[in-house]
Order: C-alpha cells, then structure tokens, then sequence
C-alpha cells in the first residue's frame, strides 16, 4: 500500500486499497480465532483425561479421579513427564503420550512407566 493517498480518479488503487483493508480485518479475525482454539486445547489438555491409543478425544469418567489413583480395577490416570511416540507395550498395543496430560491406561502399564522414571508424582 502506497504512502500517498490514492487519486479520486483511481478506480483500480481504491479496489486495491479496500481488499488490503478486508484482507488485514479477516488475518486479525482468524488470528483471534487461533487463540481462542488454543486456549481451549490447553484447557482440555488441563483437565480432560484422554486414551494414548485415541488421543483424539477425550474420555468421559463418570467418577472424580486424581493423578495416579485406579479408576477401574485394571486401569489408572497417570501423566507423564515427558513426550513418549510410539511406544509399543505388549503385542500390537502402541501408546503415545504428551507430557502432562492425564492418561487412563491399564495398570501395568502404569506400573512399568512408573519403573522407567517417566510418570509425573505432584510434590
């Protein structure tokens, strides 16, 4: 965009001067809605607990759990402390997981993480 004002006569700088102003108004609009999507992701992340086999979504826990505590008799909420891809735990089982966010897992995985140093304790 030039720094002079464009010419009355201009037809063309006038176009090219509103579609500027349309294009920086739709950048700043899909910016605030990528903050807005981020904000909720971390939130999720926060509270939700999610399958390392579908990380997609989270699970729906129809009991208030706390990190570390057995939800069913063979399964445990668990967050680790750092990134883990593709790991394989028994035959045809791959896990991924992403540091800090709460895991429902069976409970020897839960135990074999925790061997491994790679479950996150609060303090």
């Amino acid at each position: 965009m030039a720094n002079t004002p464009t010419s009355p006569l201009d037809a063309t700088g006038h176009a090219a001067e509103k579609a500027a102003k349309a294009r920086i108004k739709e950048q700043q609009a899909r910016s605030e809605e990528i903050s807005l999507a981020n904000a909720v992701e971390n939130e999720s992340i926060k509270h939700d607990t999610f399958d390392p086999k579908h990380p997609d979504a989270p699970l729906v826990l129809d009991e208030i759990e706390n990190v570390g505590v057995s939800v069913n008799n063979d399964y445990v909420v668990i967050r680790t402390q750092h990134d883990i891809t593709d790991m394989t735990y028994g035959v045809g089982n791959h896990y991924s997981f992403k540091a800090g966010v709460k895991y429902r897992v069976p409970a020897g995985l839960a135990g074999y993480l925790e061997q491994l140093g790679y479950v996150w304790r609060p303090n």
